[in-house]
């Protein structure tokens, strides 16, 4: 994938300086001189960086844990109240066959 370049955001009404930051522009030529990389496919949400095994583990609405739900089998969103796994083409199957419309429906969560 090649060499990588770090990009620092600086929004205008930036109150702090890098020296605030604990970071000097040596701090930053040392860490650009380095030969570590990093590569991948990441998500950040909320100040928090998580990586791609953990992406999966998220809405893919609005980016929050998913939960599960033994008695159906199947992946939800608390907060958007919607299943993330959709139903089998299986008619008897026990999983699917009583699954309400939204996770908040089910008797116990």
């Amino acid at each position: 994938m090649g060499k990588k370049m770090i990009f620092y955001l600086d929004p205008d009404d930036r109150k702090w300086t890098m020296e605030d930051l604990g970071l000097s522009w040596d701090t930053i030529h040392l860490s650009m001189t380095r030969n570590h990389t990093i590569e991948g496919t990441f998500l950040m949400k909320d100040g928090e960086v998580y990586d791609s095994h953990e992406v999966a583990n998220r809405c893919a609405v609005c980016l929050n844990p998913l939960a599960y739900h033994d008695d159906y089998d199947s992946h939800f969103c608390p907060d958007c109240d919607e299943w993330r796994e959709e139903t089998c083409s299986d008619s008897s199957c026990e999983y699917c066959l009583e699954r309400p419309e939204k996770p908040s429906h089910c008797k116990e969560i």
